[in-house]
């Protein structure tokens, strides 16, 4: 039962962030008439699909009907495909789509994930693969917007189905708990961490990443190093691999900065150990909130759009050099393991 689910939500985050990203880029892109449209439908996007997981999370945990935010995720993507000659208004609700998808089968996944970080790695691996591939001139075909409509339908009824059968074991927990304030200081280490780790992932913009199979193979190494992180952290625990996975991270990207296949070879490591972290954190968070797993989920993402505001305002970065780099993923490392502290995994 599991494995249907969570396979499921994964395969359909990959296929989300694949529209949402194949609509920005080409298919309302047209619509965005000036420099401060585009400025204005990314910045949105971003916003709605990121920001906004806090507080529909929040209501998720309420309503306590996971799969009614999955198929209104699924609708969503859908109706901005109808109306991209809306340009932003087209971007807003494809990221409130986004947002939606998220949280609801975010939530299942970690329902079904017994306080593991391995299912939760599996099901967000996906999107970053579905984000690149989105972004690609090829993708700009009169065709996607069908194929995405019927795909996401159909996603949309198999989770529908799967709720059906399995909704007891997709319950929300509803429990009273307190925090202590050692475990206020603790969440709040994670949250930094997770707007650090946004931020340097920004940062890597390797000139070596360009072209099409190589930057496929970047990918490749952030999806990995999400299932893995997961898949390792409950298998040796929480501290030791984000601390060695972010040590050796550090490493590895102080050689990425040569522009020849040493490089791209520390770069993809270094890029797969980084983002091991993430599993580890979303889930020592929820282990802190298990009735809350809608806001866990949503006070993260809120932290993803945080660190990708220099981004969107184009403010360069000043770590983007070796020792800068190096530098940035050992303070995220220290203040994860600030967050670790009681975890017994």
């Amino acid at each position: 039962m599991s494995f249907k689910i969570i396979g499921l939500y994964t395969v359909l985050h990959f296929l989300v962030d694949f529209a949402c990203a194949v609509l920005l880029y080409f298919h309302a892109y047209p619509f965005l008439q000036t420099p401060m449209d585009i400025f204005y439908a990314f910045l949105l996007y971003n916003f709605f699909a990121f920001a906004i997981q806090l507080p529909i999370g929040i209501l998720a945990d309420t309503i306590n009907k996971n799969v009614l935010f999955v198929l209104t995720g699924c609708l969503l993507v859908i109706v901005a495909y109808l109306c991209a000659s809306l340009g932003i208004m087209a971007c807003v609700v494809a990221g409130l789509g986004n947002a939606c998808f998220h949280v609801g089968a975010g939530i299942d996944v970690l329902n079904l994930s017994n306080k593991k970080a391995a299912p939760s790695g599996i099901f967000v691996s996906s999107g970053a693969l579905g984000i690149f591939l989105g972004a690609q001139p090829f993708m700009n075909t009169p065709i996607m917007p069908a194929i995405f409509m019927i795909l996401l339908s159909f996603g949309g009824y198999l989770s529908y189905r799967l709720y059906q059968t399995y909704h007891d074991k997709l319950s929300n927990i509803t429990l009273k708990y307190t925090l202590s304030p050692l475990q206020i200081f603790m969440i709040g280490c994670l949250c930094v961490t997770v707007l650090l780790r946004s931020y340097t992932g920004f940062v890597l913009a390797f000139e070596w990443k360009s072209p099409f199979i190589i930057g496929l193979v970047f990918t490749v190494g952030i999806v990995l190093g999400k299932a893995l992180g997961g898949i390792l952290g409950d298998k040796f625990g929480f501290k030791t691999i984000a601390i060695a996975s972010l040590t050796l991270s550090a490493v590895c990207f102080f050689g990425a900065f040569q522009n020849n296949v040493w490089g791209i070879l520390f770069g993809t490591i270094g890029v797969l150990l980084f983002n091991m972290t993430m599993p580890i954190t979303l889930t020592a968070l929820v282990n802190f909130m298990p009735a809350q797993k809608g806001m866990a989920f949503g006070l993260l993402t809120f932290m993803l759009f945080l660190g990708a505001i220099p981004v969107l305002y184009n403010i360069k970065f000043p770590y983007f050099n070796p020792v800068g780099l190096s530098a940035l993923v050992a303070l995220s490392g220290i203040i994860l393991y600030g967050g670790l502290l009681n975890q017994k995994r």
